[in-house]
């Protein structure tokens, strides 16, 4: 190979090996309520699914009905058998309307993300 190649090669290399990290960040898979969607009956809890395990003192979700208020709710924590689902217990089934999650995650290679989705609930 000529020379005047190796450093285009090396370039190539090293721009490479940057851009692996940044995608492992985790991304939410799922939710229930369903993301963009209608749950049928009043939830008793929210849960998240996301494509990487969670370290759960460093995650929160927030939940706001359709005026911004905020919906009191239980203690994150996950799945006892899926770390990477995140679990939010609501004190009182929500009544119809839409609402909005704001969460905020931590995964376990310690990477920072965060999202809002928006749902509704049947009369």
């Amino acid at each position: 190979m000529p020379r005047k190649i190796w450093p285009s090669l090396l370039a190539l290399s090293v721009i490479g090996s940057l851009a692996a990290p940044a995608a492992a960040h985790p991304t939410l898979k799922s939710a229930n309520p369903p993301i963009s969607g209608v749950a049928p009956t009043a939830p008793t809890e929210i849960r998240l699914s996301f494509s990487e395990g969670l370290i759960v003192k460093f995650c929160s979700v927030e939940l706001k009905d359709q005026a911004g208020r905020a919906i009191a709710t239980g203690r994150v924590s996950t799945d006892p058998k899926d770390q990477k689902q995140l679990v939010v217990p609501l004190q009182d089934p929500l009544p119809a309307g839409s609402y909005t999650v704001k969460w905020n995650v931590v995964s376990v290679d310690t990477h920072r993300v965060n999202g809002t989705y928006t749902f509704k609930v049947e009369p």
